[in-house]
């Protein structure tokens, strides 16, 4: 139960942290959240050293099944791979998570301070 807490705790944060960053018009655009995921899972893919050339194959792969899953499923699906890559990794992806989250506060603090100046 304690991880659904902690994680519970994390998105509530992440979200709060990107209606700030981008608004609350982007975060409820459902373009925005998805062109934003699959650059960061790209991202991901080219610092795990993946040619280019494999992207075409699996986005082939993955639309050539004719059905489609749920958003919850799917996103468990990354959350459970995502577990993987960080074990491969050695890190811990909670922690990862939470940096995350402190870059994304520290950003936002340096533009009101700016905006203040």
């Amino acid at each position: 139960m304690e991880f659904f807490l902690i994680m519970s705790e994390y998105q509530n944060k992440a979200v709060e942290l990107m209606q700030l960053r981008s608004g609350e018009d982007s975060i409820l655009d459902i373009n925005d959240r998805r062109n934003d995921f699959l650059r960061r899972a790209i991202e991901l893919f080219y610092a795990m050293e993946g040619d280019a050339a494999e992207i075409s194959a699996v986005a082939q792969k993955v639309y050539s099944t004719g059905h489609q899953l749920r958003v919850d499923r799917a996103v468990g699906d990354v959350m459970y791979k995502l577990a993987g890559v960080a074990h491969l990794y050695d890190i811990d992806m909670m922690q990862a998570a939470y940096n995350k989250l402190e870059e994304a506060h520290r950003q936002i603090a340096s533009i009101r301070l700016t905006r203040k100046i």
